[in-house]
């Protein structure tokens, strides 16, 4: 620890200093550009300078396997930013899926994969490496994993390793404070960083639903502690006990243990929350999962959610178009992707605009997701099928655009400037599309919102209030 403390920078940087020198002599002697490959050494000294203060995050046992830092550090003083970030999210990405296994596998995959076809392909830790980097992140968020922070800092830098990284063909310049921030918050938040709080008290639920006999009297205890849970977790915890329960290879004493406590998981739930749910059912009736169905009924009779129930053909439809729509808008290259998935979707949505309630979240969310953009635009040849399908929204659709201020996926985006700028001029045009008088109120409040204040709405009381005082039937 001393000695990694006590080094001297200055000593670092001749080195460094000599070795760039030295390699674009060679580099000339080649015949090959010299100029604009590596970082200026004043950058990379902004790295080695402020080391120190970041490996102090980690402790000793960790620091003498951290080969990543090293791979990082060599690729910083070698004058190669846009390697050293993608050393540092090759890491990253390990060691979540080192946690997801470690702290409980079939929980993570029934909270974040919600499509049942492809769920049943996801069993094991090798199968985590078929989840793209952005659903691994939104899963730990998800999970309790992640803290939102934690989170909204990751989806940032995954973001500039997609865009700025060699990752990424691109002309884009990182400075030396950048990747030594992107550093510190990938250690802080996730390789210095183990799972606690609430998160702790799901796993061991999980666990003591597989390993050991509950009983009636031991529900209200368990109860107390699912009711203090915060909204994410207690949507994957429904979501993976559902799971649970409707696999048909499960033991009769897991399933015991699930009857007991499913009301109170049910209890403090959110409606979107049980309309998921009974949408699965309908998936399985869709199917023909004649199994599944009748395990996914017997549980929406033991929580009292049968009137939950959606078998809209429709449903299931747009469901499966948005999750497209979605995997294009995360994926490499989306701007050239997004816009059959967008063009298709228009087919389905009627020219009212009304959309089953299982999708009415998830529709406007992805919509919201794609128009505002993810900081380096919007896919111009979608723009005009986004516009078109926003512009169909009416009350109940305004309302859940509203309640997307306090949605971490999409506040995450607030951090652009051109994300925020999207979601307030999306916000003035549909005033005109309510005569809700609250609604309009709140539509004007945020536009009037700086950027700062929309990433903090969940601090505006009067906003929150005023959210609440219009809840659509």
């Amino acid at each position: 620890m001393n000695a990694i403390m006590k080094y001297d920078p200055s000593e670092v940087q001749k080195n460094v200093d000599a070795y760039s020198e030295g390699l674009k002599k060679a580099l000339r002697f080649l015949g090959l550009p010299a100029e604009g490959v590596l970082v200026e050494v004043d950058e990379r000294a902004k790295v080695i300078r402020n080391l120190p203060d970041v490996v102090a995050h980690l402790n000793p046992d960790k620091r003498i396997e951290a080969m990543y830092i090293s791979k990082f550090v060599a690729a910083c003083g070698a004058g190669l930013f846009d390697a050293a970030l993608n050393f540092l999210w090759d890491e990253t990405i390990v060691n979540l899926r080192k946690k997801v296994a470690v702290f409980d596998l079939q929980y993570f995959f029934d909270s974040v994969i919600t499509d049942p076809d492809r769920r049943a392909n996801l069993k094991s830790e090798e199968d985590l490496k078929k989840l793209d980097d952005w659903e691994l992140i939104r899963g730990c968020r998800l999970t309790g994993i992640l803290s939102d922070i934690g989170f909204q800092h990751l989806d940032y830098i995954r973001n500039m390793r997609n865009w700025a990284s060699a990752a990424h063909p691109n002309q884009y310049e990182l400075s030396g404070l950048q990747v030594i921030d992107w550093l510190e918050t990938c250690v802080r938040y996730v390789l210095a960083k183990e799972p606690e709080g609430p998160v702790l008290v799901v796993h061991k639920l999980l666990y003591n639903l597989r390993t050991q006999k509950l009983s009636a009297p031991d529900i209200s205890s368990i109860k107390a502690n699912i009711d203090l849970l915060p909204p994410d977790l207690v949507l994957s915890l429904l979501r993976s006990i559902f799971g649970m329960f409707t696999d048909p290879e499960l033991s009769a004493a897991i399933k015991q243990n699930i009857r007991l406590i499913a009301p109170a998981v049910w209890q403090a739930a959110t409606d979107e929350n049980r309309y998921e749910i009974g949408f699965k059912y309908s998936i399985f009736s869709a199917n023909a999962d004649i199994a599944r169905k009748n395990l996914a009924h017997e549980f929406l009779e033991i929580v009292g959610g049968l009137s939950f129930l959606r078998r809209e053909e429709l449903a299931i439809i747009l469901n499966e178009k948005l999750d497209n729509l979605l995997a294009a808008h995360f994926g490499f290259n989306n701007f050239y992707t997004e816009p059959p998935h967008a063009k298709i979707l228009v087919q389905y949505v009627p020219k009212s605009g009304g959309i089953p309630t299982a999708v009415l979240q998830k529709y406007v969310k992805t919509l919201v997701l794609c128009r505002v953009g993810n900081g380096y635009g919007v896919s111009f040849a979608a723009l005009d099928y986004y516009d078109l399908l926003i512009d169909r929204f009416q009350d109940q659709q305004i309302f859940v655009f509203v309640k997307l201020l306090f949605d971490g996926d999409v506040s995450s985006r607030f951090q652009f400037p051109e994300c925020a700028n999207e979601f307030r001029r999306i916000a003035n045009e549909l005033r005109s599309h309510t005569s809700n008088l609250n609604l309009r109120t709140l539509l004007e409040l945020i536009v009037a919102k700086t950027d700062y204040e929309l990433s903090n709405i969940q601090n505006d009381k009067y906003f929150k209030g005023l959210l609440e005082a219009s809840k659509i039937s």
